[in-house]
């Protein structure tokens, strides 16, 4: 409302100007150059108007004439730009696609359309990677150095292609060089832990991992278990180099950071009692126990007096799981140290529980075919032997990995090599004639009898 109130007055004004001059025409004469003009001073203003009309559309055509190459060179920029960040795009989804050929497609047609900038440096080094062409990758990543922007990424990706060369030493290498740089990147940690534990540089792993607990790239507990192990590989390594003394001190370490441990137990029960003290490794040994019974345990309580007679290691059990009696643990190590005595009431006591279990496990239908051979002959047996076939696994060390079973617990798995990836459970349904590491879970079928005669000489072992 108010512009067309503000056109009006407008109006009204020009138009009162034009009917002024209409009533005041006037005289305007000029002398110039020989010529002479007479005008009214309405045809002046008129004339004056037109001129600064032509002038200014003059000016504003020149302008849009001497503006159009930079216009067009923008507009051109601005599509290259926009190709090129497409071709950029499309390349890093096929490197995490897997394709290895649209990858460098892209990367070859970002880097046409594209100034150097940290992102196209890292495809094409990525895609160069992807399709094989490693001495390409390590060219890309070379040249990242040279950029404060970008070094850190480069001296990750030559770490990594040396990891995967097995050029260990260059790895370190480019590792230290990132520490510095950035020493609280996970990347980093992560990668010097497992270079340093695979070389045996245990002593840069066990402090990288305290490291790693202290900027927060590791959870406490995470970083203690790791630790333990750790420690636990450095006191093998001295008992293997004899040193006994500082074996045990670092079984110790490893048993304070993780009491479930059941290897470095062992390792201190054993050198305590080659040291002739032997009470301090039966409590060592009773307070294992008591945290949690393993079979293991059992052996090496076991092995501390092998020359003692079986009613005394009847008694010798009795005093090991105490306060832990009801424990399948507990009933199985008593069962067979009483079927060792040969105290058969004793030993079906004790496998009583475990046979209300359905079905029954291994280790139980074993222990009960010794029992039933020793009381009521071989027949009576051979059937316990048969239900073994098809019993639960007794448990076993498992890679949280790929699977492989495990008779001992290792800081690595054996089929796979991963570290601290062992736990104590019971596997997976397979026949007693598995072998101790297996990596594809695939049993053939069973000839019950033909495994009855191995089983039964397992069971009296």
């Amino acid at each position: 409302m108010w512009r067309g109130i503000l056109f009006f007055i407008k109006l009204a004004v020009l138009v009162a100007i034009a009917v002024w001059l209409a009533n005041n025409p006037g005289r305007v004469a000029f002398d110039w150059l020989g010529y002479r003009i007479d005008t009214t001073m309405a045809l002046l203003i008129l004339g004056v108007v037109v001129l600064i009309a032509v002038v200014v559309l003059l000016y504003r055509l020149f302008r849009a004439l001497a503006g159009t190459p930079a216009k067009v060179s923008d507009n051109l920029k601005v599509r290259r730009q926009r190709r090129g960040q497409e071709a950029l795009t499309q390349g890093l989804v096929a490197v995490q696609l897997g394709d290895a050929e649209k990858a460098r497609l892209h990367a070859r047609r970002a880097s046409e359309l594209l100034e150097p900038q940290p992102v196209l440096q890292l495809l094409s080094a990525q895609a160069a990677q992807l399709s094989g062409r490693e001495e390409e990758a390590r060219e890309h990543f070379n040249e990242m150095l040279g950029s404060e922007e970008t070094r850190l990424l480069g001296l990750r990706g030559l770490a990594m292609l040396s990891l995967r060369k097995g050029e260990e030493k260059e790895a370190r290498e480019y590792l230290d060089r990132a520490r510095a740089l950035q020493p609280s990147a996970p990347w980093v940690l992560h990668s010097l832990f497992d270079l340093s534990e695979k070389t045996g540089d245990l002593a840069t792993a066990e402090a990288v991992l305290l490291e790693s607990q202290r900027h927060g790239v590791l959870p406490k507990p995470e970083s203690q278990r790791k630790r333990a192990v750790v420690a636990y590989q450095r006191a093998k390594a001295a008992l293997n180099q004899g040193d006994k003394e500082t074996a045990e001190n670092k079984a110790r370490v490893a048993a304070r950071l993780r009491p479930d441990l059941v290897a470095s137990i062992l390792v201190q029960a054993r050198l305590l009692a080659e040291r002739d003290r032997k009470r301090k490794a039966e409590k060592l040994l009773i307070e294992a126990w008591r945290r949690e019974p393993h079979p293991e345990i059992g052996e090496a309580w076991l092995a501390l007096d092998p020359e003692a007679a079986p009613l005394d290691q009847v008694k010798r059990v009795a005093n090991l799981v105490q306060g832990r009696e009801a424990h399948r643990e507990s009933r199985l190590l008593q069962a067979r140290a009483a079927l060792n005595a040969a105290l058969w009431g004793e030993a079906r006591r004790y496998l009583a529980p475990l046979l209300e279990e359905n079905p029954p496990e291994q280790r139980v239908c074993y222990l009960m075919a010794q029992l039933e051979e020793a009381e009521k002959g071989e027949a009576a047996g051979k059937e316990w032997l048969r239900r073994a076939v098809t019993a639960v696994p007794e448990p076993a060390w498992l890679c949280e990995t790929c699977g492989a079973i495990s008779q001992k617990w290792t800081p690595h798995c054996g089929a796979c090599d991963s570290f601290d990836s062992l736990s104590w459970r019971t596997p997976p349904h397979l026949a007693p004639s598995v072998p101790v590491v297996v990596e594809a879970l695939d049993p053939e079928p069973v000839d019950v009898e033909a495994e009855a005669e191995p089983a039964r000489s397992t069971a009296a072992a």
